[in-house]
């Protein structure tokens, strides 16, 4: 008798916490730039974009693509979901130390970039220990070095004539 097995989805992490930090913290992330992009207090000076992409859709297309990339369903998927989201999780805390430094050095800071650093900084926490050391630091140095070459940021009132 043939056996059937079943989907076999599984959520990254080897703790239950693990596992719903890493399903909540993304949604967060999405959650915060969605009312960023309403918020008209001091955010509304700080604006920037990589190669041309607002940061705030790139934040939310991120953290959809790190809320996905914790699903995986077969075994031999999940070394390469786990390089990738390495790759991922690193690159994004190399990315928010320079948009960190950028709002210390402009000394304009906006809430909820800060709150979704501190998503970030949590996920790359609790997955520090199953991650890949090497691959980890060329990461985060490759997100560093990729927004200081191509980010564009300005802190200065602007007007919407619409």
């Amino acid at each position: 008798m043939a056996r059937r097995e079943g989907l076999n989805l599984k959520v990254v992490g080897n703790q239950i916490i693990t596992k719903t930090l890493n399903l909540v913290l993304p949604l967060t992330g999405i959650g915060l730039m969605l009312v960023y992009e309403y918020c008209d207090t001091s955010c509304t000076y700080l604006k920037g974009s990589f190669i041309g992409i607002d940061l705030k859709w790139l934040g939310v297309s991120y953290m959809a693509v790190l809320f996905l990339s914790a699903f995986y369903f077969k075994d031999f998927i999940a070394s390469a979901m786990g390089y990738m989201r390495t790759i991922l999780v690193s690159a994004a805390v190399g990315v928010e130390f320079f948009l960190i430094g950028f709002q210390i050095v402009k000394d304009t800071y906006c809430p909820f970039c800060l709150a979704f650093s501190v998503c970030i900084f949590i996920i790359y926490g609790i997955n520090f220990t199953s991650m890949n050391k090497r691959l980890m630091v060329v990461s985060i140095v490759a997100g560093f070095l990729g927004f200081f070459l191509f980010f564009e940021g300005q802190v200065s009132p602007t007007f919407d004539l619409e």
